[in-house]
């Protein structure tokens, strides 16, 4: 059927009657003016934060073995001398520049903690820092869960606001926070480990 009309209509152009198309011209004023080249606020030009700390823990699982990063993974004190000279091969490297480091330190309190939320703790190391907090007690299995859930996150994530424990995953545990399954002295203490455990991660003053 379709072929059929197809015929037809062929046989039809022929009394289609031709005219003579004229040539149009058009002038039109361009009212743009002048381009210029505009700056958007927060989005200046450089390397992609995801990008770049993409990169950064290539890097960093490249270089384990370096003292420095052995530092970090393994629950150590870190020196500002370390943390320049990480600085250094980071910009020297290109993988990042040094408006991307400032941003991150300036973002989670300094390099030694940037790099420690990439790399996480060892989970020997997190276990470690815990031991004394766990010497000469009786934990009953639901304080051991709540431990050893909080050793798992340091090991995935290196470091711990007091704040989250109180949030997911712990919340499952402990609804109304670690004080209601441990007495306000272990509180006490295992806040004391968390702030150790970030405190090797930043710089102190040394004396001497």
């Amino acid at each position: 059927m379709l072929e059929t009309m197809r015929r037809r209509i062929r046989s039809l152009v022929k009394l289609i009657e031709k005219t003579k198309r004229s040539i149009v011209y058009t002038d039109f004023e361009d009212e743009l003016g002048e381009l210029s080249a505009a700056s958007l606020r927060g989005m200046e030009i450089g390397t992609d934060r995801t990008r770049f700390e993409q990169k950064l823990r290539i890097f960093l699982r490249a270089h384990e073995d370096q003292l420095a990063i052995q530092k970090i993974r393994r629950n150590k004190q870190i020196t500002a001398t370390d943390l320049t000279e990480l600085e250094r091969i980071f910009i020297e490297a290109s993988i990042g520049s040094e408006a991307d480091i400032d941003q991150a330190k300036a973002e989670s309190g300094g390099l030694g903690l940037f790099l420690r939320s990439l790399t996480g703790l060892e989970r020997e190391a997190a276990a470690m820092a815990f031991s004394t907090f766990q010497a000469g007690k009786t934990l009953t299995s639901a304080q051991l869960r709540f431990v050893n859930q909080l050793i798992e996150y340091l090991a995935r994530n290196g470091t711990i606001d007091v704040a989250g424990l109180y949030e997911s995953p712990f919340s499952s545990l402990a609804p109304g926070g670690p004080e209601t399954l441990f007495p306000e002295a272990d509180v006490v203490a295992m806040i004391a480990v968390i702030h150790s455990i970030r405190e090797t991660a930043t710089t102190r003053q040394q004396t001497g």
